[in-house]
């Protein structure tokens, strides 16, 4: 599938450089950006799963929780959007044959920056298998390496490299009897288009309609008060790649980012943690230093 701007054309098929992994690659996945759906990341992964199974190793992305910006839906509901498609994609296994030798881990690809009351390097990870501890939150220290090494297990396979082969698996998050309890899936509370001027015809908004007055009142319209500072907001928007045919996740500063995405879900009336008032762009601590992956 090809997206066209007025001076270039931006191909959004999936594909790698490495002609081993590309051969198994399916290229009508969407390569990462906020301006597609998750849902629709989750069909063209259910209709490839139907006609073919599962692959050994499945790694697929949902990007949409990265949210996008003025042009795509609200910020809650993005992330209604990334949550609801987890949950179908662990519905649709979960309710196969292939379950009793499934294992899903579930990470973000980093923690934005957002310093929890740990650590700012903690990010959440799920694990989820008939085989994983149900019901328990499980505090031992692990890291990308541990999930990899953990996964090279479960498969058969040698480590890559010295790090994952001195990494310590994550055999404490496991359990000898299987549960074969399925998964699921818990509709969206929040209308997927909700943000939108003229929401397109969306099954799911048509489940979660009678939760819109939710939505309204979990993202308030900012109070005319902070109307300067929401107008230079929007114009900092303009200047990022954060939805069309060219967006780019995590290319914003994130701290600008942070705080853009924290004082839509408060309805502008909240100040981010640590700040005495809501700020404009370039009030923003850091507001000039370059994101991590705006190299590319």
């Amino acid at each position: 599938m090809e997206q066209t701007g007025q001076d270039t054309t931006i191909s959004t098929a999936s594909s790698s450089p490495l002609p081993s992994l590309n051969a198994i690659t399916v290229h009508n996945y969407p390569r990462t950006g906020t301006g597609i759906p998750d849902q629709y990341r989750y069909e063209m992964w259910k209709r490839d799963f139907d006609a073919h199974g599962p692959a050994n190793l499945n790694i697929m992305h949902l990007p949409v929780d990265h949210t996008g910006g003025k042009g795509n839906p609200h910020q809650i509901a993005q992330v209604a959007d990334n949550d609801l498609a987890l949950g179908k994609i662990v519905d649709t296994v979960s309710h196969s044959k292939h379950w009793k030798e499934t294992a899903i881990f579930v990470v973000e690809d980093d923690t934005q920056n957002g310093v929890d009351h740990v650590d700012g390097h903690r990010g959440p990870v799920q694990v989820i298998s008939p085989w994983a501890k149900h019901g328990v939150v499980d505090s031992h220290y692990y890291t990308q390496i541990t999930m990899i090494r953990t996964i090279e297990q479960i498969l058969g396979i040698h480590p890559m490299n010295q790090k994952d082969s001195a990494a310590t698996p994550m055999r404490t998050a496991f359990t000898t009897t299987a549960d074969l309890t399925p998964f699921d899936a818990e509709r969206n509370r929040i209308p997927l288009t909700y943000g939108l001027a003229k929401p397109p015809a969306c099954g799911e908004d048509t489940v979660a309609a009678k939760y819109s007055s939710r939505a309204n009142a979990l993202a308030p319209a900012p109070p005319a008060s902070e109307a300067d500072t929401v107008a230079l907001w929007r114009e900092w928007e303009k200047e990022q790649h954060l939805t069309g045919p060219a967006a780019q996740v995590d290319s914003a500063n994130p701290e600008q980012m942070n705080r853009l995405t924290w004082y839509e879900t408060h309805g502008w009336r909240v100040p981010y943690p640590g700040d005495d008032k809501v700020l404009a762009p370039s009030q923003v601590p850091g507001a000039f230093i370059p994101a991590p992956d705006s190299d590319g």
